[in-house]
């Protein structure tokens, strides 16, 4: 029985102290994952940070960099872990930095940089341990990215400084009597921070500890026992590897402190075991020992939960727990203003229900999926908020599994992201932009480096051009397509790149041979700190031929205008001399024989001058007739309104006792042409419609204008004898008469003149009549004119009437 009564204390004793290591073990797995949680939180908004001073650095090609520093110095002071941002580039210069003494700074010998120019870490952050500053001396820790460019080249690295307090404060909370070590390392097992701290050289390692020599290579978190690196002390410790980030936490209790109420209770069970009278009493005793043991473990427990709730409640992260049906069971004060509501309302509700429906089954797969050998999940979604503007949040679920393996529910870490997804969206549509601008533009385009005069960019019309696949054209050098030594090309490309020249005529060989005449336009960018140059090459072969061809034909007009002005010439002294000296000689012939001539001889005499005269007006008439669009005049603004008032001024029809009435109904419009010509234009037109009066009704004329598209059509109305619709065309021919000479006068030139006049300034000219002036005698003829509309440019103004 004594035997059995031993046995019984051994294994209650035994079972006791591994509950005291259980129950410590619980404890620092709780702080540790605290400790984790804000560190992981605190990182991953730095992340984001150099995420978004990378997307504006690559956007803004790094021209811009007063407004690069003054963004990274806004975001610097919303995170108080930040001390310093700075951006190094691909020769490890600091090139843009919110600490202006480390401007210029050379850091390419600083490992981290090596290694990332090597193409360790791409798409990462790293974390280092703690190294002096290169301008100030001042401890840091570096969280660093690399910068890759479009085309996967690096190009710098952005680096965030972190004050070391920042982690000495996510410990401080988790101090306490029972935790008397904490420490928060990098991958390399760099201290990045420790509690209680001591006096130990900056960085220093515990890469060689059984942390990270047997039990981190295993597995990413757990409890173990071993002896401290620091002081050599036997201690339980948990630690925690961050998922995104190369951090691990680790906090510990010697295992003395995790006994210390065990030692006791061995003691007194020992005792108890001697003193078999005290049996009961002793048992009771270690009952109550351990009663009260459990109740300090699960204190100790609370207040952890205490302390955690008072670390999260200070997050501006959106925090919350809940159960597998997606009940909310705790959240923190973010959570609840993220959602505009009370949070006491929020208790008992299920999340799921403010989520559009059409997104229930994928989120309820999601959470389905997690197990206990992957219970970490991270997703971005766009939230839906009534009132409010669409946002875009990072969630970061954890699945949380009791000693079973039972999933008791759920913790999600959710970070607006919406600043840093607008940047990458706005990048990949700059991207797509470049990609419709560049590469599907019917346009033959180049995209060429100025140093080296290789083809870096070629679209699919360029390749058609050429006759080489883009592939291929990709590989060349541009003095392979132009026929100009390489020194020639190569001061023009430098000419461009200084922006002295943006236009270039070059000769351009086909992959077939041929030789084509093309014109560059050729404008410089930079893109990485490296200068390119975006050129857009067009064919202009066949222009000029064309064009030379043109020239030819205006050298042959204008020999043959200047054979025009030399039969001009002729036609008005050569021809003219002979008629004139014919009617003065016959005029004198009629003097001298006054008296003795028969009424027919004269007559006769009569015919011969009419016939000389009528001679001389049509050589006169086709003198005016080669004149017209001479070009001898300059061209200016002509108020249409003014000429028809000159026309009718010089035809006398302003005089107010005249037959004839006239009304000029304004405002005319004003057109780019020759005032003379025009005014002789409206003269014709109104000494016609005068001439070809009908002979019962007082001549009536008016003059007016309307829009038509693009054109102002100008016309002359008379009520005058009309024009028979089968002549409309007729009139306007040279010489062509409607009616004989003892009827009206004329050379039927004028209308021939007219629409010269008209053509010459851009326009045309056609007749509306009805023979014989129509039914009611008022219709007669409408000349009708169509110039080209100069917009913006006013006529006459004032309505006149000349009756």
């Amino acid at each position: 029985m004594v035997l059995g009564i031993w046995l019984s204390v051994g294994l209650l004793v035994w079972r006791d102290r591994a509950d005291s290591l259980r129950a410590t073990g619980l404890l620092t797995e709780s702080l540790t994952r605290v400790v984790s949680e804000r560190v992981d939180g605190a990182l991953h908004g730095v992340d984001l940070v150099l995420q978004e001073v990378t997307a504006r650095h690559l956007g803004q090609g790094g021209r811009d960099r007063a407004a690069l520093t003054s963004f990274m110095r806004t975001r610097s002071v919303a995170f108080f872990e930040l001390r310093n941002l700075y951006i190094i580039d691909a020769d490890g210069i600091v090139r843009t930095s919110t600490l202006d003494s480390l401007l210029g700074v050379d850091l390419s010998r600083r490992p981290y940089f090596q290694d990332m120019k090597a193409g360790n870490g791409r798409d990462r952050m790293v974390v280092t341990g703690p190294i002096p500053s290169a301008a100030t001396g001042r401890i840091g820790v570096l969280a660093a990215r690399p910068i890759i460019g479009r085309l996967g080249t690096f190009e710098g690295v952005v680096v965030a400084v972190l004050n070391p307090g920042f982690f000495n404060e996510s410990l401080s909370g988790v101090m306490s009597p029972d935790v008397d070590r904490s420490v928060i390392a990098n991958a390399a097992g760099d201290v990045l921070a420790r509690l209680p701290e001591m006096e130990f050289d900056a960085g220093k390692s515990i890469r060689s500890g059984p942390l990270f020599t047997q039990h981190l290579p295993k597995s990413r978190s757990g409890t173990f026992i071993a002896e401290s690196t620091f002081d050599g002390k036997p201690r339980l410790a948990s630690y925690q590897a961050l998922d995104r980030y190369p951090v691990v936490v680790s906090i510990g209790v010697t295992v003395e402190a995790a006994l210390r109420r065990w030692t006791f209770s061995a003691i007194v069970v020992s005792v108890g075991g001697v003193m078999f009278t005290l049996l009961v009493l002793v048992i009771a005793v270690l009952l109550d020992r351990r009663n009260r043991a459990e109740r300090r473990a699960s204190a100790a427990l609370a207040a952890s939960e205490e302390r955690y709730r008072l670390l999260v409640e200070g997050q501006k992260d959106i925090i919350h727990r809940y159960l597998p049906d997606t009940t909310l069971v705790a959240f923190n004060k973010a959570y609840a203003a993220f959602f505009d509501t009370d949070g006491d309302a929020l208790i008992g509700k299920k999340w799921l229900d403010f989520v559009p429906k059409e997104e229930h089954a994928e989120i309820t797969e999601a959470l389905a999926s997690m197990t206990a050998k992957s219970p970490t999940r991270e997703d971005r979604r766009r939230v839906l908020r009534p009132g409010k503007p669409d946002c875009w949040i990072e969630w970061r679920t954890t699945a949380q599994f009791d000693g079973q393996g039972n999933l008791a529910g759920y913790q999600t870490i959710g970070r607006d992201v919406t600043d840093a997804f607008l940047a990458q969206q706005a990048t990949a549509e700059r991207e797509e932009l470049y990609s419709q601008i560049f590469h599907r533009n019917p346009a033959v385009k180049l995209l060429v480096d100025p140093t080296t005069g290789l083809i870096v960019d070629a679209n699919e019309s360029a390749a058609m051009f050429y006759g080489y696949p883009v592939d291929t054209l990709k590989g060349m050098r541009i003095t392979e397509i132009n026929t100009l030594s390489p020194d020639q090309v190569k001061v023009e490309m430098e000419a461009v790149a200084r922006q002295e020249r943006l236009f270039l005529r070059f000769k351009h060989r086909l992959a077939s041979g041929t030789i084509r005449d093309v014109e560059v336009y050729s404008s410089p960018f930079h893109v990485g700190g490296r200068a390119y140059l975006s050129s857009i090459v067009v064919d202009v072969t066949e222009r000029n031929r064309f064009e030379a061809e043109l020239a030819s034909k205006s050298q042959e007009l204008v020999r043959s205008n200047a054979d025009l002005e030399q039969f001009a010439y002729v036609a008005s002294h050569d021809l003219r001399q002979p008629l004139r000296m014919v009617a003065s000689y016959v005029t004198l012939l009629s003097r001298s024989l006054a008296g003795s001539l028969t009424a027919d001889q004269e007559d006769f005499i009569g015919f011969a001058v009419a016939g000389v005269k009528r001679m001389d007006a049509l050589i006169l008439g086709v003198l005016d007739y080669s004149r017209v669009g001479r070009g001898n005049e300059s061209r200016e603004m002509v108020d249409l309104g003014e000429a028809a008032t000159d026309a009718a001024a010089n035809l006398g029809l302003d005089q107010p006792d005249g037959e004839a009435r006239i009304e000029i109904h304004g405002p005319l419009p004003a057109i780019m042409g020759v005032k003379v010509e025009l005014v002789r234009l409206f003269q014709n037109l109104l000494g016609n419609a005068v001439k070809y009066r009908h002979p019962d009704r007082p001549p009536r004329l008016s003059v007016g204008c309307r829009r038509d598209g693009g054109d102002w059509v100008v016309w002359v109305q008379d009520n005058g004898i009309g024009i028979d619709p089968q002549y409309f065309d007729r009139i306007f021919m040279m010489f062509q008469r409607l009616h004989g000479e003892t009827e009206y006068e004329g050379t039927g030139i004028g209308l021939s003149i007219c629409q010269k006049i008209v053509r010459t300034h851009g326009g045309r000219l056609w007749v509306e009549s009805v023979e014989g002036g129509g039914e009611g005698g008022g219709e007669g003829s409408r000349f009708l004119m169509a110039f080209p509309a100069v917009d913006g440019v006013p006529g006459l103004r004032e309505l006149v009437d000349f009756s």
